[in-house]
């Protein structure tokens, strides 16, 4: 490969992308203004003060109490007091409220006797996040007045308070949420459709790399700016789609400073992983390029391939809790191993060890791409841009 050449490849490709309005709407408008709409849209980061109605058929100080701790979680609001079980039917077709509580009547009284009582908590689950954050409160709420209740029975029986916290929790679980111990949306989904729409940017580039030679009737052109060599043309073209990544990343990291995403001081393995994983798509894209002469065909199947890696990712449900056929299919897309690795490293704080092979599953997407590229080009005698290229020595 001659040097100069390549950089001729590089450079005619850049002059192409900046002066097509297609290309700069892929790699400039959408990582600038989309990119920041998605971060904005989850800069709250969690749900806060879900609306809840109570119904209370008790109407007692314990009962009280319950709604007093409802009305002071951080994650619950109680907007509405229901008067009867009747206007539970078809509650939530017609108000806002995403729970009702129902306190039965006789709680308190069962409570002091030592019979076993209960609260009903009915949610919305419509939209699961509520149904989830809702349960998982209620849960939470409703142990902590039980165990209070009980604690104060057993002091009212001529126990200390502290021997009547050892008899009414006897096992004390204490858990510790680790990386992302607020459950922040902000910090979990962001990074994900981030770098998941910088892979479709990619692999988009790729796909156009070669076929929109043919589409402009430019292959002439191309020839001679790379000397008559088709690896010239592969690693000239690419060096603009990685450096066009590489800067992405660079604003996805501003992205994760302005709205304090928090990461692992982690750099090096970091932008080494986001090489990896651009290079893979570009080769990937222009892999797909090389077979499909049809840009129209090649851009339908590169949204073909790229539009389930999210899902398939395992990033919205496990990939253990698919079907096999889907869990085979997400090992063939380079966003599954780069996510896996990106995890890793920039919440965890991970050594490269640790996603040894995920770097190399990436390395290998990157040369079944390249190889497919080259060997494509060279077998296509029937193609204006391949029938004159001369292999030469590098």
């Amino acid at each position: 490969m001659k040097a100069p050449a390549i950089f001729n490849v590089a450079t005619r490709e850049w002059r192409m992308m900046i002066s097509s309005r297609n290309s700069r709407m892929l790699v400039l408008w959408v990582p600038l203004i989309v990119f920041t709409i998605l971060a904005g849209i989850y800069s709250a980061g969690a749900l806060r003060k879900i609306p809840v109605a109570v119904l209370d058929q008790d109407h007692s100080k314990l009962s009280r109490t319950i709604t007093t701790f409802i009305n002071a979680s951080p994650d619950m609001k109680v907007t509405a007091h229901l008067q009867s079980e009747a206007q539970l039917k078809n509650y939530f077709l017609h108000h806002p409220e995403k729970a009702v509580f129902c306190i039965p009547r006789g709680l308190e009284k069962d409570v002091f006797k030592g019979k076993n009582t209960g609260i009903n908590v009915l949610t919305n689950s419509t939209n699961i996040i509520y149904g989830n954050v809702l349960k998982r409160n209620a849960y939470h709420l409703i142990e902590t007045v039980s165990g209070g209740a009980l604690i104060k029975k057993l002091v009212a029986q001529g126990l200390t308070p502290k021997q009547a916290k050892q008899l009414a929790l006897p096992i004390a679980v204490k858990t510790h949420s680790l990386f992302n111990p607020v459950y922040n949306y902000l910090y979990y989904l962001v990074p994900g459709l981030l770098t998941v729409l910088l892979q479709m940017i990619v692999f988009f580039m790729g796909t156009r790399s070669l076929n929109k030679e043919y589409k402009n009737d430019r292959q002439a052109d191309l020839q001679r700016t790379s000397n008559h060599n088709i690896l010239n043309i592969i690693v000239g073209k690419l060096l603009v789609y990685v450096g066009i990544g590489m800067t992405i990343t660079f604003f996805i990291s501003i992205i994760f400073n302005a709205f304090g995403i928090p990461y692992q001081n982690k750099i090096g393995e970091t932008l080494l992983l986001f090489f990896l994983f651009i290079l893979a798509n570009a080769t990937l894209g222009m892999a797909l390029s090389a077979l499909v002469k049809e840009e129209i065909v090649a851009l339908d199947l590169a949204l073909f391939y790229n539009s389930p890696a999210f899902i398939f990712s395992g990033f919205t449900f496990p990939i253990m809790g698919m079907p096999f056929f889907d869990q085979l299919w997400a090992q063939f897309i380079p966003y599954t191993h780069f996510l896996h690795a990106f995890f890793k490293i920039y919440q965890m704080g991970t050594p490269l060890t640790y996603v040894r092979q995920e770097f190399m599953i990436l390395g290998i997407f990157i040369l079944v791409g390249f190889l497919t590229t080259y060997v494509a080009m060279k077998l296509s005698p029937n193609e204006k841009l391949s029938s004159n290229l001369i292999i030469k020595e590098a």
